[in-house]
């Protein structure tokens, strides 16, 4: 990621100019570099020039709205997202979750406050990540699937079945902890680096991801341990 004299850089996507001047002051107050979009095309096209440290995208945008653009940054990046929204609605929230943003924030919102995630969600994502095994393991196999950690690929009977990216995320863990329970704090941190407590993230993705898998007639299981969290199993030793 690009940073100019040291500073970090914030790419600031929302239509309304009022709101992200404003932002933008408060950011460079702090020490940050800072870019304005009003459009989700705009900071597409600037992404590709120039990757920044995080984004803020607001849902609310015209033509592309912030989801669909937060499904095309994160088919080529990783780069932290927070989301923001005029609406406190859990849907949306576990919607941007699931579909790989870092943080979600509600309009209206202090300046100072969307600073401090700022600042919050870049601790996070500079911090080693944890048990990145692509840098170490090529094929991971359990059951009548396979991961394949170089491509990224998940098989099933020898199919590629697609995923995105935060199911994928997801899979991996629990095939890296296979037959082992594993916490929801711990699937919180580990796969979504997301501190607060909030089952609702992951409830809403494990009905997706078991009926994807069901569909395609893996003979995996991944097994509620209740009060604690979750194991995956072969499905032939329920």
């Amino acid at each position: 990621m690009a940073e100019k004299d040291n500073k970090r850089l914030i790419y600031v996507c929302d239509d309304d100019k009022n709101i992200s001047e404003l932002i933008k002051m408060y950011l460079e107050n702090d020490n940050f570099e800072a870019e304005t979009f009003d459009t989700a095309e705009k900071l597409l096209n600037a992404i590709k020039k120039r990757e920044p440290n995080l984004i803020t995208l607001d849902i609310m945008l015209p033509k592309m709205d912030g989801f669909e653009a937060l499904t095309k940054i994160r088919e080529k990046s990783e780069v932290p997202v927070i989301l923001i929204s005029a609406k406190d609605q859990e849907v949306d929230k576990v919607r941007g979750f699931n579909e790989g943003s870092d943080d979600y924030i509600v309009k209206p919102f202090m300046p100072l406050e969307l600073v401090a995630r700022v600042k919050n969600v870049l601790r996070r994502s500079e911090k080693a990540p944890v048990k990145k095994v692509e840098k170490v393991k090529k094929e991971i196999e359990f059951s009548n699937m396979k991961i394949d950690t170089g491509t990224m690929q998940v098989f099933v009977n020898k199919k590629p079945v697609s995923f995105t990216n935060i199911e994928y995320k997801f899979l991996l863990y629990l095939f890296e902890n296979q037959r082992e329970a594993v916490t929801k704090k711990d699937i919180l941190a580990d796969v979504w680096g997301y501190e607060e407590d909030d089952n609702r993230v992951i409830d809403d993705l494990l009905k997706r991801l078991r009926k994807k898998l069901d569909e395609n007639k893996a003979k995996i299981s991944i097994e509620t341990i209740w009060g604690v969290g979750y194991r995956l199993i072969d499905g032939k030793t329920k």
